[in-house]
């Protein structure tokens, strides 16, 4: 992942007010849909939240927050659809390097899927095409 192109990026408003580390930025956060595990289980529904900043992902589900540095544990960002007809979905797939183990230590997943609005997939599949 090209990351160095996320620094190029302007900052917009913080307003998910996620601690930012010294030299970071926010460069996307919008409301989610949903977001689940790579396998489809669902971890938060139209409450959550995700912040993308110019080193990291955060989204938070109201109860809990999951944080990934882009550049050293994301392996792979793509847009994917699920399902057919009526039942078809489009998401975000952020592939991981490795597992995040978490609720009590029990659950392990390697990827999110992120559902957004249409108009915020279009704004995250362009970032996305400047960073592969």
């Amino acid at each position: 992942m090209n990351t160095d192109y996320l620094d190029t990026l302007p900052e917009i408003r913080n307003k998910f007010n996620v601690e930012l580390e010294q030299g970071e930025k926010v460069v996307f956060a919008t409301k989610l849909r949903l977001f689940g595990t790579g396998e489809g289980r669902l971890l938060g529904l139209e409450d959550s939240r995700i912040t993308m900043t110019n080193r990291r992902i955060v989204a938070d589900n109201g109860k809990g927050v999951w944080t990934v540095d882009i550049k050293e544990n994301v392996v792979d960002m793509r847009r994917r659809e699920a399902g057919k007809f009526i039942f078809k979905s489009a998401f975000i797939l952020v592939t991981l390097n490795k597992e995040i183990i978490y609720g009590m230590g029990i659950q392990k997943l390697n990827a999110f899927r992120f559902y957004f609005s249409r108009k915020d997939m279009a704004v995250l599949e362009e970032m996305i095409r400047n960073m592969v």
